[in-house]
């Protein structure tokens, strides 16, 4: 009861909080999630070596570290942005490349699949597309009820609807496509093994969920990628945004697997750093033996 009324004060003044003061504080708490012995440290490390083996062993330590750092500022600013009006968060947005795209595909009158990698700021993201059509996320609950409850109501006061990661949940997105409503997926969240297909990021071998596909295949929902970029030194946040093209539908679960796949590159290609490389991407692999974390 103690930890949990603790745990809810520090999220009410972390949303009271700017972004200077939010990353500034990530910015300390970065000393002790990037030492050598810290297991995200380590992930990062480890996923950052095999996707470039061309670098060096300095840029790959300093880009795991800030990597690290990227999603504290992640983590701690998103109180800040679920508290934020939406048009104090519209001031946070300096430049939206490709505006006009969402509203092309609302006029389409087919739904839009959202995809937004663990990239950047993927909360902002997401409150972004929820102010410009009524959109629906999968979110899988929490272990930690504060924070769980906190996101929840977050989430759904920005004007996004949270629906389960079952088949339930798979339901209520077809729903929403065929209502002509957005949903948000994230593109490389690992499935459990033998629930995906077999691809490959940066060319390493990675189990791959095919829902994009699956959802948007037969009504051939427009899809469109969003990455919000946070700028140097607190200064905002710009969004990008892009337009996957119709003919995806044609390919197989394989090769549209493929092509989502070296899209998420491109975009982690932008900002390298603010990548999420501290998620264990490479696990759940079938046909696979080695596992890169031991």
């Amino acid at each position: 009861m103690i930890i949990s009324t603790f745990q809810k004060l520090c999220l009410f003044l972390l949303s009271l909080c700017g972004l200077r003061i939010t990353h500034g504080i990530a910015n300390i708490l970065y000393i002790l999630f990037s030492s050598t012995y810290s297991k995200k440290y380590r992930v990062a490390y480890k996923n950052l070596k095999v996707c470039f083996p061309e670098k060096t062993e300095y840029w790959i330590e300093k880009t795991a570290r800030e990597s690290i750092r990227e999603y504290l500022k992640s983590i701690l600013e998103s109180p800040y942005l679920y508290r934020s009006s939406k048009k104090k968060i519209r001031t946070l947005i300096k430049n939206i490349h490709n505006e006009d795209i969402i509203k092309n595909c609302i006029d389409k009158n087919k739904g839009i699949i959202f995809m937004t990698p663990h990239h950047g700021s993927w909360e902002l993201s997401g409150l972004y597309v929820a102010s410009k059509i009524k959109t629906f996320h999968m979110f899988k609950p929490l272990r930690n009820k504060a924070l769980n409850d906190f996101v929840f109501k977050g989430r759904e006061s920005q004007g996004a609807t949270l629906v389960e990661t079952d088949n339930i949940g798979v339901k209520k997105l077809l729903k929403a496509l065929k209502s002509s409503n957005g949903i948000g997926i994230l593109p490389d969240h690992t499935p459990k093994i033998n629930q995906g297909v077999m691809s490959s990021f940066y060319g390493i071998p990675v189990n791959t969920a095919t829902l994009i596909y699956k959802l948007g295949k037969k009504n051939r929902s427009p899809i469109i990628y969003v990455f919000a970029e946070r700028l140097k030194n607190s200064k905002g946040f710009d969004i990008h945004l892009g337009a996957i093209e119709d003919d995806f539908y044609d390919l197989d679960e394989k090769t549209s697997a493929d092509f989502l796949n070296k899209k998420i590159e491109y975009l982690v290609n932008k900002n390298i750093s603010q990548y999420l490389w501290s998620y264990e991407r490479f696990r759940n692999r079938s046909d696979v033996e080695e596992n890169i974390y031991n």
